[in-house]
């Protein structure tokens, strides 16, 4: 029981440091295990982010992680975790979604400098849409993390990439496939049949056939797996000792 309540106040305060330091990313447990994050709520877009971003490799599913467009939906669509504590299954996963960047239309066109959906920039600060929700990966790189692509987005034209020196790739908190780093999205690309949009873990969204073999990145509506608050772990772990203490007394010879 100690060594219980010794992970629960752990796992709370892994969740303080971790909302400190990304306010609009807080912790999830989907296990009940109390001592590891499993997903990260946005609380800006309303969705929750599997923290690992290759599960369909890690969890044994697939042998490399790496499926077509129609493999990736169907795998998240038949994906659920557990909570033992909270005895609530949490299914319903999708992909992540790409809308227009403007809010109204798509902008087919290829750009560097954020005023298109195709290319880098998408949504960045500073361009004219900037912190648009429109593509969730692109804001969860752009805006929540604050990643900077490889073109600057004041400096450059929209075909025309200058450069700047504090560039990265889509990291921490996320466990990111950087051996190959596409991930599908869940939107079809319509100009052409047979293509769907992708994004890349240095900030490109492009489109893709769907037959290519990319990353699925699971992501769910809403708020999943909320972390109860102190008091609730405490009733629990209150119930658990009682039970604990009856079981005892139950074994102990008349």
């Amino acid at each position: 029981m100690k060594t219980t309540t010794i992970a629960a106040l752990g796992f709370f305060a892994m969740n303080f440091m971790q909302g400190s330091a990304q306010a609009s990313l807080q912790g999830r447990d989907l296990d009940g295990d109390l001592t590891t994050v499993e997903a990260y709520y946005d609380t800006t877009l309303d969705i929750t982010w599997l923290k690992d971003t290759r599960y369909a490799y890690t969890s044994g599913y697939d042998a490399d992680g790496y499926m077509s467009w129609d493999e990736a939906k169907t795998w998240v669509s038949n994906l659920s975790f557990y909570n033992p504590l909270t005895q609530e299954t949490y299914g319903h996963w999708r992909l992540p979604e790409v809308r227009p960047v403007n809010g109204v239309d798509f902008m087919y066109g290829i750009a560097v400098n954020g005023t298109a959906d195709r290319g880098s920039n998408i949504s960045e600060q500073g361009t004219p849409y900037a912190g648009s929700t429109g593509s969730e990966m692109a804001h969860l790189f752009y805006n929540t993390l604050d990643i900077k692509s490889q073109c600057d987005p004041q400096l450059s034209g929209a075909g025309d990439c200058v450069a700047q020196a504090d560039w990265g790739l889509l990291s921490a908190p996320f466990n990111v496939d950087h051996n190959r780093g596409y991930y599908w999205s869940g939107t079809s690309y319509l100009p052409f049949q047979g293509r769907a949009w992708s994004f890349t873990i240095d900030g490109r969204q492009e489109d893709q056939g769907v037959g290519v073999a990319y990353n699925a990145w699971a992501v769910h509506p809403g708020d999943v797996g909320a972390v109860p608050e102190p008091e609730t772990y405490a009733l629990l772990l209150t119930g658990l000792a009682l039970i604990g203490w009856r079981t005892r007394r139950a074994q102990r010879p008349a």
